[in-house]
């Protein structure tokens, strides 16, 4: 019995896709979230640093030093978030870098991110607030501007903390190869990224970010 078998050309594949580096070493990724001046200026020279109560707890003390927060906001903040131990849901959020793998969530799975540059903080200080608490959601609303980093990643570095790609880059690329829409991936990226790894951080009025019409404006 003859069994008929499907070959994938690789003709398909000979140009680099967008997120993979033109050094074919490093995978272009996004972080998606939303950024005051000074967090722009921070990431541009400290690069992205890993989730954690200190991150959190330095954003939200620089927010209030620069007047973006009042004092009773930076209390709220500082006491009811998700990396307060008695104050975390579900999901494990802490000690890593959230990132796309491709442009395609900004074309296809917009309700993914649109929190992310909707609201300021990032999931560990906006979860327990945009629902539950309207004034703060609208204060948390008003900060910032939507802003996406795309950083180049090492998934592979010798000395590394295992990184995690779901579903896996093999796939993506297969799958981009084959021509599905759309081809991407969620990385957990558990090593801070260095500022030399950051390729640009943009948003609305910046054409790259332009360019997808879908994305938060304000």
């Amino acid at each position: 019995m003859l069994r008929r078998t499907t070959r994938i050309s690789t003709s398909c594949c000979t140009r680099t896709p967008p997120w993979l580096s033109s050094k074919g070493t490093s995978v272009r990724a996004r972080h998606h979230t939303r950024l005051l001046d000074h967090e722009k200026d921070a990431i541009r020279a400290q690069g992205l640093r890993l989730l954690d109560a200190q991150l959190v707890n330095d954003r939200l003390d620089q927010a209030h030093k620069f007047g973006y927060l009042t004092e009773a906001e930076h209390r709220t903040l500082r006491t009811v978030n998700e990396t307060v131990p008695e104050q975390r849901g579900p999901g494990k959020r802490e000690d890593q870098v959230c990132l796309t793998l491709s442009a395609a969530t900004q074309l296809h799975h917009i309700h993914g991110i649109h929190r992310l540059l909707t609201y300021w903080g990032g999931e560990a200080i906006y979860w327990q607030h945009c629902e539950g608490s309207p004034d703060l959601a609208t204060k948390l609303r008003s900060l910032g501007v939507p802003s996406v980093v795309t950083a180049l990643l090492e998934l592979a570095a010798p000395g590394q903390e295992r990184h995690s790609v779901s579903p896996s880059v093999v796939h993506v690329f297969v799958g981009k190869a084959l021509g599905h829409e759309p081809a991407d991936a969620d990385v957990f990226y558990r090593s801070p990224v260095p500022p030399q790894r950051i390729e640009s951080i943009v948003s609305p009025g910046d054409l790259a970010y332009d360019r997808f019409p879908d994305l938060p404006r304000g």
